[in-house]
């Protein structure tokens, strides 16, 4: 037995045998690079503690993956373990997908797709199906054609729903593991729900004819209002804070402001980041390479090289971002629209009109159908499917009978909470601004 120590589910283990796939998956350069991207970026801005990896993130997904099958392994019902079958054949392929769902990640991830015009869902399936990663080459030793099938399930577009929805639904074991681990790191107790509990109260039923993993109503009801609520709590208090967005749009700032140098040949494109700078979204395959090497450490060894630079916006946006300079901001959310864009251009003809920026949830890379708005945007067909699909998934609890109720239904906590969205909109400014900023508001 392989044993990780982990501060989420304390002993993580894998049987060096019966799961061999998953522990070489675990060694490949490709993973081990996770452990040099952190889970929350620049959330370390705001909590000290958030300097977790993507790596240990992956980790606890692949195990809680395994926990939860181990606890529908003993679902009494034989309607039940016939709907439950599929997914028992296709153990090996859950665990994988788990483990892997979140390898084609960057450095301050959502930062980089906005400058390349790629989701890292897309470098997911990249490194996947690559026959030059050491991924592939683990996958397809172990049973030919597997790679596709991994890359289908984290796409969403595996032909067995229910393997699918065991990881990207409602109640997936990917949020299990971030709610926990990042409440955990930053300190914050926001986050938190009862694991133990949740995992034993979970149980399967048809919506609409098709098997869905849920709850049981008389013992999970609680158990859902809790997981909903901290998920709430932490797209308010720790994902969307104020001081992390700004460290971020700092950081996209830096990057847009970099592409532009470099495009324009005033500057000269260091090492592995003209796949951030000179690629285009159909060059995905041309440019892997030069993915797999980024992570945290090479763009903050370049930021700390272009702190020094010749280009004073480019210099002036790494200190900030270096030495902890973030933009300041201010609640703009009641604001008319038409007023909001006179008071805009006052700002915009100050020198310092460069570095302001708007932000709202919209923008935010964390999706919560239950507590989050998202604006549609063009995307790569992965994420855009993907966005629609949850968009429309429910937490649905079964009583005795099989009976389905959706969650919002059964608890006026939730009913009260559903679609309201964190609609909250920011300004966000130089410390320079401060007083034209206050003048300019009122």
């Amino acid at each position: 037995m392989k044993v990780f120590r982990d501060p989420v589910h304390d002993i993580i283990s894998f049987d060096k045998v019966q799961e061999n796939y998953i522990l070489d998956l675990i060694d490949s350069k490709e993973m081990q690079r996770l452990r040099r991207i952190r889970q929350l970026g620049l959330s370390s801005y705001t909590y000290p503690g958030a300097e977790h990896s993507r790596f240990a993130h992956s980790l606890g997904t692949a195990f809680l993956m395994k926990r939860v099958i181990e606890r529908l392994q003993r679902v009494r019902g034989k309607q039940e373990k016939q709907w439950l079958q599929e997914v028992f054949d296709n153990q090996d392929l859950v665990l994988c997908s788990a483990l892997l769902h979140d390898i084609g990640h960057g450095p301050f991830s959502h930062a980089i797709e906005d400058v390349m015009g790629v989701k890292h869902e897309v470098w997911t399936m990249q490194i996947i199906n690559n026959p030059d990663t050491e991924v592939h080459e683990i996958l397809e030793t172990y049973k030919p054609g597997f790679a596709k099938e991994v890359a289908d399930v984290i796409a969403r577009v595996h032909p067995c729903e229910m393997v699918v929805k065991l990881l990207s639904s409602q109640l997936d074991v990917d949020r299990f593991d971030y709610l926990l681990r990042d409440s955990l790191m930053t300190g914050v107790g926001y986050g938190k729900f009862d694991l133990e509990w949740m995992i034993n109260t979970l149980t399967i039923g048809l919506v609409d004819g098709v098997p869905e993993i849920g709850l049981d109503l008389d013992k999970g009801l609680s158990i859902a209002e809790d997981f909903v609520v901290a998920r709430y709590y932490m797209y308010k208090h720790v994902y969307f804070h104020k001081t992390t967005r700004s460290a971020e749009i700092i950081t996209r700032k830096i990057l847009n402001r970099a592409k532009e140098l470099i495009i324009n040949d005033e500057m000269e494109c260091p090492p592995y980041l003209d796949v951030l700078f000179l690629s285009k979204p159909e060059d995905k395959e041309k440019f892997l390479p030069s993915y797999l090497e980024l992570d945290d450490n090479i763009l903050w060894y370049w930021f700390h090289q272009w702190v020094n630079g010749n280009d004073k916006l480019l210099s002036s946006l790494c200190d900030k971002l270096l030495n902890r300079k973030l933009l300041k901001s201010r609640d703009i959310s009641g604001i008319n629209v038409v007023n909001l864009l006179s008071h805009l251009k006052v700002l915009e003809k100050s020198p310092y009109g460069d570095v302001i920026a708007i932000d709202n949830p919209s923008t935010s890379s964390y999706k919560d159908p239950y507590i989050s708005k998202r604006t549609r945007t063009e995307t790569d067909g992965i994420e855009q499917d993907n966005e629609q699909r949850e968009a429309t998934e429910q937490i649905f609890l079964f009583n005795n009978s099989k009976k389905e109720f959706e969650l919002a239904r059964k608890s006026t906590i939730i009913f009260a909470i559903r679609d309201q969205a964190v609609e909250q909109q920011r300004l966000y400014y130089p410390a320079e601004l401060q007083e034209t900023v206050n003048k300019t508001f009122g």
